[in-house]
């Protein structure tokens, strides 16, 4: 699974493969022995997808003017962690808000940005997975 959603010619067939792999282990109930993530493992897998969709969409709309990039808000005060969290999520929002109205030359495109810190604005790392 890891070698595929790191392929650089990585497709939406091949997504669609790896979520549909990821279905069939639930309804037989094997994804634990299969591997997957056992923490909150409907939200991993479906972020996963949605990581690895944005790869495919950066790579496909490069040189149209356009940036496509993931963000990560980090631990968030909402109601999947029951209110917990290392901020809020107006102030994630706000760190969001403030990465999609960078400057074109100033935005990066199939990057995966993460928050590392209130103080700081985000930064982003390489997009692989």
């Amino acid at each position: 699974m890891k070698a595929i959603l790191a392929s650089e010619n990585l497709t939406e067939e091949q997504i669609e493969g790896v979520v549909n792999s990821f279905l069939e282990d639930v309804k037989s109930g094997r994804w634990k022995s299969q591997g997957w993530p056992e923490l909150w493992v409907d939200y991993s897998v479906t972020k996963l997808a949605l990581n690895a969709y944005t790869k495919v969409l950066a790579k496909r709309n490069d040189g149209l003017g356009l940036s496509v990039n993931c963000y990560c808000p980090g631990f968030t005060q909402t109601s999947m962690t029951r209110g917990k969290g290392s901020h809020t999520a107006d102030e994630a929002a706000e760190a969001g808000a403030r990465l999609a109205l960078l400057p074109p030359h100033l935005l990066p495109s199939g990057k995966f940005f993460v928050w590392t810190s209130k103080n700081t604005t985000s930064t982003f790392i390489d997009s692989r997975l």
